[in-house]
């Protein structure tokens, strides 16, 4: 079979092409470090490394997601420890009023006590954040969960949704405590108002019935609020647990996709120098070929 010069000329100008492609490919390749440059450099390794950082972004979120969610509760467990010890506070107190000795004026000495120790709950049950979104309120973090309402008693003005969190692919956690579940229909609250009002206006033979009462009421909210705060460390400590184990899966898909995607040093330097061996005899094999002329046959 015979071959024309033109022909002979585009078969040395296409393998000139070809070789300086090769050439720019693996220069490439060495200087990033990636054997995928494109889409048709393997397309079954393409798919799986958009895959692998899928799933990288999913985790750094999951991370993401659980330092907020490890902030907000221990913000919120901040508050209700404050709780935990102002009720020890009221609890000293209120013990102390049971006592039929004490006269009228001791009793109100302590209920000037008690009321500074109750305003500091309901402050801490109407916490706020540093944006000023209240801890407790449910979804409705614009509005104060303990309000008095129109009849002067205490009253929940948020929702009951619990917000959920994802911290894995197949697993989530709660990032708010309701206030109804701290001091269901205000029940405590308006019932601490109530004992006050009977302390700073001690009736005839003392309030040592009414403190008992206030003691067992006081013994439950105490029961309720240190519930919350164990639940609170409880899911903490399970975000420890699902770190550990997010950074696991994390590190290895990185190995994985970095094992996908680097590059075989040794097979690309050969491949480029070959490459370049093969660029340079093409070029002087067309060089030879375009100084040839029909005198050169004859």
């Amino acid at each position: 079979m015979r071959v024309s010069s033109h022909q002979y000329h585009l078969n040395s100008i296409q393998n000139i092409q070809t070789n300086a492609g090769i050439f720019n490919e693996k220069s490439v390749q060495l200087g990033t470090n990636q054997r995928i440059l494109k889409p048709s450099d393997d397309p079954l390794g393409t798919v799986m490394l958009m895959n692998l950082g899928s799933e990288i972004d999913s985790l750094e979120q999951y991370k993401t997601n659980m330092d907020a969610v490890n902030f907000s509760l221990g913000q919120q467990e901040v508050q209700l420890t404050g709780i935990v010890n102002q009720i020890y506070s009221l609890q000293s107190l209120i013990t102390t009023a049971a006592d039929g000795s004490y006269s009228d004026t001791e009793i109100k000495a302590l209920g000037q006590e008690m009321s500074i120790a109750f305003p500091a709950i309901v402050d801490l049950l109407n916490a706020t954040d540093s944006a000023g979104k209240y801890y407790f309120s449910g979804s409705k973090t614009d509005d104060k969960p303990f309000q008095i309402d129109g009849a002067g008693n205490y009253a929940y003005s948020g929702d009951s949704i619990v917000r959920e969190v994802s911290v894995s692919d197949d697993s989530s956690v709660i990032n708010n405590i309701i206030g109804d579940a701290l001091d269901p229909s205000a029940g405590f609250l308006n019932a601490m108002k109530d004992y006050l009002v009977d302390v700073n206006n001690p009736p005839a033979g003392g309030v040592g019935a009414q403190s008992r009462v206030m003691i067992d009421k006081l013994a439950g909210f105490l029961s309720t609020i240190s519930g919350q705060v164990t639940t609170i460390g409880a899911t903490m400590a399970s975000l420890d647990s699902v770190t550990t184990s997010n950074e696991d899966i994390k590190t290895f898909t990185v190995n994985l996709r970095d094992d996908l995607s680097s590059l075989d040093y040794p097979e690309a330097f050969v491949s480029l120098k070959e490459s370049v061996a093969a660029y340079e005899s093409s070029m002087q094999v067309y060089s030879n070929v375009s100084k040839l002329s029909l005198f050169s046959y004859i």
